[in-house]
């Protein structure tokens, strides 16, 4: 007596039917789109844009009064340093700086921007 012969027909339908069914859950989510806060009448954020700002500039300072403090240091400490060494060290301690402070700005940006997005912030 042989064993019986399972073809797997039914477990074929079975994926077939789970893929349909997934396909139609997708397509029906796939057609809710969110709503601005105007036409619901209900405020998603506590915080409107100018306050928001407000927190942008407010983070960005503190940031930046650190940068300019860490760079005083630096400076100090590349003065420091014997003279053949002081001018690559006060160069590369330029550049950080020049690039920190570049990141620091955009950074600011990309708050501020994020605040006219349903008026939070991006958190950078």
């Amino acid at each position: 007596m042989q064993p019986a012969r399972h073809h797997g027909h039914g477990r074929s339908a079975l994926y077939a039917l789970l893929t349909a069914c997934l396909g139609i859950v997708s397509i029906t989510l796939v057609q809710c789109t969110m709503v601005g806060d105007k036409t619901t009448g209900v405020q998603v954020f506590k915080n409107n844009a100018s306050s928001c700002i407000k927190d942008c500039n407010d983070r960005y300072k503190v940031l930046f009064d650190q940068e300019q403090q860490l760079h005083h240091t630096n400076v100090e400490s590349c003065q420091a340093l014997p003279p053949a060494d002081r001018g690559d060290c006060l160069a590369a301690e330029g550049a950080r700086h020049s690039a920190r402070m570049a990141e620091l700005s955009q950074g600011k940006t990309d708050c501020q921007n994020g605040c006219h997005n349903q008026g939070g912030d991006t958190g950078n």
